[in-house]
């Protein structure tokens, strides 16, 4: 709720209620939790956005070396399990912690974040992390450079950032694109080259991270949504049932042991690559797109494994 509001204050209240998938009395449970741990907030009417009243300063407590080091170390794995704008702030209170600390260790820290956790860990450099944070900061349009895989080469785009955040161990922006009146998702590493414009554009106010993302089973994000059912086996269902993989995710028991599982995501072949790390053990419902799909990805694994000769110690195709 917090990130929420501080990424998104244009919104109004019912509009923030709907993006965070919670109910009305929910949300002022929520809401007086955060206030006793020092966060406030209101709607300003006249403004028509929320207002920030306190948000409380915590003292860095006394930490040696290796302690600081070791927080340093956890952000970069933090993105493989935490997702969003968590590990984006864990990374600004890292970076908090060493621009306090004595001047030797603040270099050391300050050369692991830019090299082990940003380059080296995610690809990143600094430098463009940086411009892109003012510019988010600032509502500055920008001019990236983009190595665009799919086309084999680089493309450029004319952008309004709008949130930095970490996901499946990468680090992206969530933009708007003007010339093409839509938003887009760009991962940092693959910006070759950026340049700022002149001109600062008012965050939109039909822009909201939480509910463009709640659709996003892995990394894709759209506008709509489409249902997802995989039938798991007896042996496989503890593993399954003892992890929230998707917020929307619904499990029912079966006669046999087994489990359904139900999943409201924008791409379902996300689900189904999931589906595949489980082998036989799982098997795609619905929708049946996705399962001819992965019939056909079946077909190409026993052309690929079924050919194999075993001679003794030795493999041969």
């Amino acid at each position: 709720m917090a990130s929420e509001i501080k990424t998104n204050p244009q919104q109004e209240p019912l509009a923030l209620i709907r993006a965070l998938g919670i109910s009305k009395p929910q949300f002022y449970k929520d809401k007086r939790a955060l206030e006793k741990l020092g966060f406030s907030f209101r709607y300003d009417r006249t403004q028509k956005r929320f207002i920030i009243d306190r948000d409380p300063y915590i003292p860095i407590y006394d930490l040696i070396l290796t302690e600081t080091f070791a927080l340093v170390m956890a952000v970069r794995q933090l993105s493989a399990t935490g997702d969003f704008v968590l590990t984006y702030d864990a990374l600004n209170a890292v970076r908090r912690i060493a621009s306090n600390s004595p001047q030797d260790q603040r270099e050391f820290l300050g050369s692991c974040l830019d090299d082990v956790v940003l380059k080296e860990g995610f690809g990143c450099d600094s430098k463009i992390l940086a411009d892109l944070q003012k510019a988010v900061k600032e509502g500055r349009r920008m001019s990236i450079v983009y190595d665009l895989y799919s086309e084999g080469g680089l493309k450029e785009y004319t952008i309004d950032p709008c949130q930095l955040y970490f996901k499946r161990r990468a680090l992206y922006v969530d933009a708007y694109v003007p010339d093409e009146q839509s938003y887009r998702v760009y991962r940092v590493n693959r910006i070759r080259r950026l340049t700022p414009h002149p001109m600062i554009v008012p965050r939109r106010k039909d822009y909201s991270f939480a509910r463009r993302h709640r659709g996003s089973f892995s990394t894709f994000v759209g506008e709509t949504v489409e249902e997802v059912t995989v039938r798991f086996s007896k042996r496989i269902a503890p593993y399954v049932r003892e992890t929230c993989w998707h917020s929307s995710q619904k499990i029912t028991s079966q006669r046999d042991g087994g489990i359904l599982f139900e999943v409201e995501v924008s791409e379902p072949k996300e689900v189904g690559w999931w589906v595949l790390q489980w082998g036989a053990e799982a098997e795609v419902l619905k929708p049946e797109s996705l399962r001819r799909e992965l019939q056909e990805t079946a077909k190409h694994l026993l052309t690929r494994y079924g050919g194999m000769k075993h001679n003794g110690d030795k493999t041969q195709g």
